[in-house]
């Protein structure tokens, strides 16, 4: 009888601590910072104010994702290695990585420019991969573990390893906090010529990372209600 409530017990310390990491998890916080902030249409964001805003992604400029080779505005990549025995086992997060350009969305009739010089995002990891015994890790894979450092390999085997991959790409929908500010469009005003005056140029909206911290993004469903 003691044996089974230490069992139970030990059970209980194992899932309350695997709770407690995921709730204060960095991916969790920026979660629940998104959903703090008022959902606004972008034409309604006052100059200086930081707001959640969701629209569709233009295309335009890009980056290439490592591991799938899509062009996308950005991209997010997780390495992780299986290690420890058999009583012991984790998955250890060796590599996470982002990199993006600026971006425009729209919502509705106004544009937003996403500036992506400081951004922490947490995106939908649709691409998915993995190495291992008898596994081998492509090429691809090989060459970005190269790079930072990491090799696919053990000393005999192939190590256990599972690579994660999340994109925005054009024409998707994703949600932003951060701070705007309203501009001249520079793109309606090369069209427009000189047949608008100053009062009437069309403007778009710019979002930047807050002075507090990093602009925020998503493309998973539940940062889109």
């Amino acid at each position: 009888m003691i044996q089974l409530w230490l069992f139970l017990l030990m059970l209980l310390l194992v899932g309350g601590f695997a709770l407690f990491r995921w709730y204060f998890s960095t991916d969790q916080k920026a979660r629940r910072a998104m959903q703090a902030v008022p959902l606004l249409p972008a034409a309604r964001v006052r100059d200086g104010q930081t707001a959640r805003v969701i629209g569709e992604v233009l295309p335009g400029a890009s980056v290439t994702a490592p591991l799938s080779g899509r062009p996308c505005a950005y991209w997010r990549v997780t390495v992780e290695e299986q290690r420890g025995g058999s009583k012991n086992r984790r998955w250890v997060t060796i590599v996470d990585e982002h990199e993006g350009v600026d971006f425009l969305l729209r919502d509705g009739d106004t544009k937003a420019l996403v500036k992506t010089d400081f951004v922490q995002c947490v995106l939908e990891k649709d691409g998915k991969f993995s190495s291992g015994f008898l596994n081998d890790a492509t090429p691809e894979l090989d060459a970005f573990l190269r790079e930072r450092g990491h090799s696919s390999q053990g000393l005999v085997f192939n190590k256990n390893m599972r690579y994660r991959e999340g994109v925005v790409e054009p024409g998707e929908q994703v949600c932003v906090v951060g701070a705007g500010r309203w501009e001249r469009d520079p793109d309606e005003e090369a069209s427009a010529g000189t047949g608008y005056r100053d009062a009437s140029m069309p403007t778009r909206l710019v979002l930047v990372a807050p002075e507090d911290g990093p602009l925020l993004l998503s493309d998973e469903a539940s940062m889109l209600r």
